[in-house]
């Protein structure tokens, strides 16, 4: 497991650190690489609904930059599902895009894979939104039901409810996360109950698909990409793209916009050497 850090943190004006200056320039000299990428809190802004985010400006315009460049590998890496997601960045060549945190792949042609669960995840599932429905519209939290997944979302409450919502929503969830091959997962603002694989085994399998040496980046701001930061260790980069600093095992931190925007330039211009 990779050890939580303090990430070097990249300022706007400020010039690049040495081991990103690296990884930059393997990018320069490889016939291939990979970026990997968190959509929500990491492309582009959360907004209460889900329908109205838009990347932050000049995102997309640098993605479909470094996809027109033909040697990087675009793959979104999302907590929505894949179908959802697919809309919402939408460059000339459709990308690719492990939705539901990694339990589901999209692949650029559109077929889709998901994982198979088990009856008694199904059966967890099915139990879990037959509790929560009731209870969620006292509370005032929004339900996000997926295939695989039931979120409860609080971000928007009152700050003086935010609390006891979070506490209740936790007890709720808390005995069928016993169920084996269920997982209960924090994210900012929430809290999903789910099945199938994360976004780490998302970024296992885009390694076992590139050279052992062509150069890889994730990029993501919350809990669930944890697991891709400590799933890509130190065979990639890790960056943390968030306003505030958080205990991460990634390997750079970001502010967004800016830094983002930066990183994304400094990508392409690698390429272009």
């Amino acid at each position: 497991m990779a050890t939580m850090m303090e990430p070097v943190m990249l300022g706007a004006k400020s010039s690049v650190n040495l081991n990103e200056e690296e990884f930059l320039q393997s990018v320069a000299d490889s016939p291939e690489s990979a970026l990997l990428l968190d959509y929500d809190g990491t492309l582009a802004p959360f907004r209460i609904d889900p329908t109205k985010v838009q990347p932050w400006t000049g995102v997309r315009r640098l993605l479909q930059q470094i996809q027109d460049e033909g040697r990087t590998r675009i793959v979104i890496v999302t907590g929505r599902p894949a179908l959802e997601m697919a809309p919402q960045l939408v460059l000339r060549k459709p990308l690719e895009i492990f939705g539901a945190h990694g339990a589901e792949r999209l692949y650029p042609g559109g077929r889709l894979e998901q994982d198979e669960l088990f009856p008694q995840q199904r059966q967890a599932l099915v139990a879990a939104r037959n509790t929560i429905h009731s209870t969620s519209i006292r509370l005032g939290v929004r339900v996000e039901e997926k295939w695989n997944a039931i979120a409860l979302h609080w971000r928007g409450i009152h700050a003086r409810l935010n609390q006891a919502a979070q506490k209740h929503c936790l007890e709720l969830f808390s005995p069928f996360a016993d169920v084996p091959g269920m997982q209960l997962l924090r994210f900012d603002g929430g809290l999903e109950l789910r099945a199938g694989r994360n976004k780490g085994n998302a970024v296992l399998q885009v390694l076992t698909e590139l050279e052992s040496d062509s150069p890889i980046a994730y990029l993501g701001d919350d809990r669930t990409d944890e697991d891709a930061f400590e799933a890509l260790g130190d065979r990639g980069l890790g960056v943390l793209v968030r306003r505030q600093w958080v205990p991460s095992a990634a390997h750079l931190w970001l502010r967004p916009p800016t830094d983002l925007v930066n990183f994304l330039a400094a990508w392409l211009e690698a390429l272009q050497q």
